[in-house]
């Protein structure tokens, strides 16, 4: 087993796909097969505002959706798989605009459920002069700390729905070793 995805619901799917894309240089998942190819797809009568990797779907498939997730609503959203590097075969973001979302609302680090999404990195710095290259504020400077054995820089920042996401870098040696 291994972890295949993490969910991010945006209210934008615009502006956070940019954001994940751009200010934190992640890459979509495209497949000529599943019609979410880079360009102008040829299998999509209209494909005009889409962007590489993109997937909707309509709303017998949200039905679907919408039971299988367990609410009410029509299931039909706008989405993208995501990934870091060349690491094609994920762990992905799977970021998803609904078509009838709910309110946003304020969440804190503290409470129950996921909290934080962190992403490792081999260069905290490169990774932060990108942060700032966007206008990416971070949550506060860089900490240095040891988790287990290991030694880490970490530092927190927040995507356009305030979603807390951390990029940690090891500092000396390979988690756990």
């Amino acid at each position: 087993m291994f972890f295949f995805h993490f969910n991010v619901v945006c209210s934008d799917f615009d502006t956070s796909y940019d954001f994940y894309t751009n200010a934190v240089g992640m890459r979509p998942l495209t497949s000529s097969r599943a019609g979410t190819t880079v360009g102008e797809p040829a299998n999509r009568a209209d494909s005009a505002g889409w962007r590489p990797g993109e997937s909707r779907n309509d709303a017998e498939n949200g039905r679907h959706v919408a039971e299988l997730l367990g609410f009410e609503g029509s299931g039909e959203w706008r989405g993208a798989f995501l990934y870091f590097g060349l690491s094609r075969a994920g762990a992905y973001v799977d970021l998803l605009q609904w078509k009838d979302p709910l309110p946003k609302r304020q969440r804190s680090a503290r409470e129950i459920g996921l909290a934080r999404v962190c992403i490792r990195v081999e260069n905290l710095e490169e990774q932060l002069e990108r942060l700032e290259q966007h206008g990416v504020p971070t949550v506060s400077e860089v900490k240095e700390m040891t988790l287990g054995v290991t030694n880490v820089r970490v530092v927190c920042f927040r995507d356009p729905d305030d979603v807390l996401l951390e990029y940690i870098e090891f500092a000396e040696k390979p988690w756990g070793t």
